[in-house]
């Protein structure tokens, strides 16, 4: 499974993200628009692995700049979201993670109704886990 996980990286890391983001748009409709096929499942996926090469690529350059001029914080580029340090609860603080929280995208996805989700059937439903 390493192999294959490393393997897998190898080549996305070949593409660069400018080739990559053209297609996030289309991939973040099929995942924002669900339906409980293969065809869905491996949308969700590709927008992963696209979002994975954006985020690898903005900590690499925030790295490299904080490498090459550790001392002028001014030239490095913003951090990660995943990166930026949390700061205890306090009063001073208290609204600053709801802040950092709301500058996010969300993608929103409707509600499922409880009477129009029918189990999955067929060759789509291979190798699924009953929730």
């Amino acid at each position: 499974m390493q192999r294959v996980l490393e393997k897998m990286a190898k080549q996305l890391n070949e593409y660069d993200e400018a080739s990559l983001m053209q297609f996030w748009q289309q991939y973040a409709s099929l995942v924002h628009n669900f339906e409980p096929t293969r065809r869905w499942e491996e949308a969700a996926v590709i927008l992963c692995l696209i979002q994975a090469v954006r985020w690898k690529n903005q900590l690499f350059n925030y790295l490299l700049a904080a490498s090459a001029n550790p001392t002028d914080k001014t030239l490095l580029p913003p951090l990660p979201d995943a990166f930026t340090p949390r700061r205890p609860q306090g009063k001073d603080t208290a609204g600053a993670e709801e802040r950092a929280m709301a500058k996010a995208t969300v993608l929103r996805f409707p509600e499922k109704s409880r009477n129009s989700a029918a189990p999955a059937t067929g060759p789509d439903a291979e190798g699924r886990k009953d929730e």
